[in-house]
């Protein structure tokens, strides 16, 4: 099938995965002059021409929707555009006015926990997904925030009433303004601190390690407002980044021990493939994301590990302190979420029209 992928950089590996699993990708990354995606799909320098003759236009962000009217008329399914979302996403008035719309309080806290929900342009989509975070690149308490260095997350089928409630509080304006894709909500306990519009940050790479099938068929369907059941595995799910930071020795852009048998398990973010290897194409940023899952989180960094193990980078990094707490020890962070729901009711969502029933907690 025919693909054509915007990127702001944030969703590289939805085009590098539809590619491997054989479908014809083009992408057009936006303020980018490196050799990212070569021999992994097909860079464009313009996507205007291809937006008719593609089968799935995604963006991996609203941006792209913004003062376009050829995605209005496409004949194709659209993915994570919205001219709405792309202004609203960018003006922090406009993003505490939507978040109002859930009828939640609001905290102006760093989040503790995100939940992200999938949008189909008539519902949401299920399960959820409860995500953690850990910023900092060196440890917890060391290092700058240059991004989620590890993101940690499992498919929920169940959310307190409240939570469930600021979701459907947001369904008119989804369903007025066109727009089908993920949507995140950050929470500081019970209040909401955040709203993200758009693929986010790791959970993109999350999202392509739970599918069951291409995901392809998946994203075309929820692009298609026929699919609400998102078939991910039951797991709990590790987001490792392999990280540089522009120190000036870097020499060998070469990535060591990355082959077919662990590649699906790997974002590629900042990556070309020549004469069958791999290189890094940034001296700062993200290079590559391992991914890994497990029926529990000590066997998911576990898994995580050893394919870490496996890949070399010149002058890179990951949180190599999550790896040795976590892969014996349980992750604490989805039991905490759990005390600060423990008093309410969850809710699950089914999939005849957006009812839901109430659950003991």
């Amino acid at each position: 099938m025919n693909v054509l992928f915007l990127s702001c950089g944030q969703g590289l590996s939805i085009p590098a995965r539809l590619s491997q699993e054989g479908h014809n990708v083009k992408t057009f990354i936006h303020n980018d002059t490196a050799n990212t995606g070569s021999g992994l799909y097909n860079r464009i320098p313009s996507w205007r021409p291809y937006v008719n003759n593609s089968d799935l236009v995604i963006a991996d962000d609203p941006y792209f929707g913004f003062k376009d009217n050829r995605f209005d008329k496409a004949p194709t399914q659209v993915l994570g555009l919205s001219k709405f979302f792309s202004l609203g996403s960018r003006n922090n008035g406009n993003k505490v006015a939507l978040m109002k719309l859930t009828g939640l309080q609001l905290s102006n806290s760093i989040p503790e926990y995100y939940i992200e929900a999938w949008w189909n342009g008539r519902k949401w989509c299920t399960p959820y997904l409860q995500i953690g975070y850990h910023w900092n690149l060196i440890s917890e308490a060391l290092g700058p925030r240059l991004g989620p260095m590890c993101t940690v997350a499992r498919p929920t089928e169940e959310l307190p009433q409240g939570i469930f409630e600021s979701f459907r509080n947001l369904k008119a304006i989804f369903e007025n303004k066109n727009y089908r894709g993920p949507v995140r909500l950050g929470f500081d306990g019970r209040k909401l601190a955040d709203i993200h519009v758009g693929f986010s940050f790791d959970s993109t790479e999350i999202f392509l390690e739970s599918m069951q099938q291409d995901p392809f068929d998946v994203l075309i369907e929820i692009a298609g407002g026929v699919r609400s059941d998102l078939n991910m595995i039951d797991n709990t799910y590790v987001s490792m980044r392999i990280q540089r930071i522009g120190w000036p020795t870097t020499k060998d852009h070469e990535i060591k021990g990355l082959f077919e048998a662990n590649v699906k398990h790997c974002g590629l973010v900042n990556v070309k493939y020549d004469k069958e290897r791999y290189y890094a194409t940034q001296v700062f940023g993200p290079i590559i994301k391992v991914v890994a899952r497990g029926d529990n989180s000590k066997n998911a960094f576990s898994r995580c590990a050893r394919t870490l193990r496996n890949i070399t980078i010149e002058d890179a990094i990951y949180r190599i302190d999550l790896i040795d707490t976590y892969k014996t020890k349980d992750y604490p962070k989805f039991n905490e979420i759990a005390k600060i729901w423990k008093d309410t009711k969850a809710v699950a969502q089914t999939l005849d029209g957006g009812k839901s029933k109430s659950i003991p907690a």
